[in-house]
Order: structure tokens, then C-alpha cells, then sequence
């Protein structure tokens, strides 16, 4: 009832790369980076999320354009599913980009890993950004945890491990993450460090140090300039 399909979904795709607005999209960084990679890659649509039943839209309000001819539209937050296949027949990612909802959390977090299983997901890679006492003049810093061993290894090789010692309110990315462990799927979370001063900004330095980190742990040509 929720979600809308512009087609049959593929059952052959292994990865999900996910990025929330909200509470760790500072700068939006990782929601910037997730629609870089769509348009990068030109990823095909595969279905939509109706926000009603899960944001409130005094929040998150619908925003008016006008379109050519001067008419007015609404546009309204926008929770949305792509699938890519690589030219060469290789294996595939479903990309995932919304917002955070206000309500009905463990319903948005079931809904999506529902797509998920339906494409055949067995891995998923959360982009994030947070806010940090780190300077705009410095290389952006990844940093990362996985569940599984081989990602944990290629974070910690890499100087970009960490096993966080956070605890207290959340994100919805989390409660995404903590499903997908139950259902057994390995999941990895990358996230960027925006100054914290520039919090209220966009911030596409990290989107591409993310973008980068990601294309490097998947294998991906993508174009970062």
C-alpha cells in the first residue's frame, strides 16, 4: 500500500547503497553523494515510497515550483529506489535515497528491506555525515564499521575503522541497520565528518570523499572532479 513500482524488480542484485536525510546527513553530504551516484551512473528507476503514511509534512514540507509555462507544482519529499547494471553483465547495486521519517520508523525500516530481499540484497552500505570539531581547510575524513570481517579489515587497512562507543538518541539509518542484522544481511556505514560550523550548508567535499571511499570498496569508475 505504501510503495509504488515503475517496474519488476531485478533479483540479481547483491549490494544496496542507502543515504538518509536527517540526522546523519550533515551538509547534506550522503543524501548529495547518493544522487551523484544515481545521475553518475544513470540508474534506472525502480519505485517510490508515498511519504504520507510516514513523514510529517510540517516538518518536511512540500515545496512549490513553477514549472515553463508559469504553473504552479508541488513537489513532495521524495523517497525513492533506483537499480544499476553494469555494462559488462557484473553484479549490480539497488541505490536508495529519503528522507528521515517522523513517524513509523520500524514500518519504513521493514518496507525497504522488503524491496531489498525482493532484489536479492545481501549486503548494504549506509552513507552518512555528521557534524565534528574538524576543519574545512583538511582532507575530509571516511570513517567506518561493518558486521562483516572482510569490510571491517578493508576499513582498518585503510586507517578509516572505527568501533564507536556511541550511545543515546539514534537515526533512522541505525534502525535500518539493526533490521537488516536480524534478518541476516551484512551491513557497512561510512560516514563523512562535516565542520561543524558548517553545519546549515551544503557540504559537496564530503559527498565526494564519500563517493570516492565507495567507489574504491565497490569497484566503481566514477568521476569525482
Amino acid at each position: 500500500d505504501h510503495i509504488e513500482f515503475h517496474g519488476e524488480p531485478p533479483s540479481t542484485i547483491p549490494t544496496m547503497v542507502a543515504a538518509f536525510g536527517g540526522w546523519v546527513d550533515a551538509g547534506e553530504a550522503a543524501t548529495g553523494a547518493l544522487r551523484s551516484l544515481v545521475r553518475q551512473l544513470g540508474a534506472t528507476p525502480l519505485a517510490t515510497i508515498d511519504p504520507e503514511t510516514f513523514v510529517d509534512l510540517t516538518t518536511i514540507r512540500p515545496v512549490v515550483r513553477l514549472n515553463a509555462a508559469g504553473e504552479r507544482t508541488i513537489r513532495w519529499p521524495r523517497i525513492a529506489l533506483w537499480t544499476w547494471q553494469p555494462p559488462d553483465g557484473g553484479a549490480g547495486l539497488l541505490l536508495f535515497r529519503g528522507v528521515e521519517p517522523q513517524q513509523r520508523w520500524r514500518t519504513y525500516a521493514a518496507l525497504l528491506l522488503d524491496v531489498a530481499a525482493r532484489c536479492g540484497v545481501q549486503r548494504i552500505v549506509s552513507l552518512g555525515a555528521v557534524l565534528e570539531a574538524v576543519p574545512h581547510t583538511r582532507p575530509p575524513q571516511i570513517t567506518g564499521t561493518s558486521t562483516d570481517p572482510a569490510w571491517q579489515a578493508w576499513l582498518a587497512t585503510r586507517g578509516m575503522g572505527r568501533r564507536g562507543r556511541y550511545e543515546g538518541p539514534t537515526g533512522i539509518a541505525t534502525v535500518v541497520a539493526e533490521a537488516a542484522r536480524h534478518r541476516g544481511l551484512v551491513h557497512l556505514t561510512l560516514r563523512g565528518a562535516v565542520p561543524h560550523y558548517l553545519g546549515n550548508t551544503t557540504h559537496p567535499a564530503v559527498s565526494r570523499a564519500l563517493l570516492t571511499t565507495l567507489a574504491s570498496l565497490l569497484d566503481l569508475a566514477l568521476e569525482v572532479a
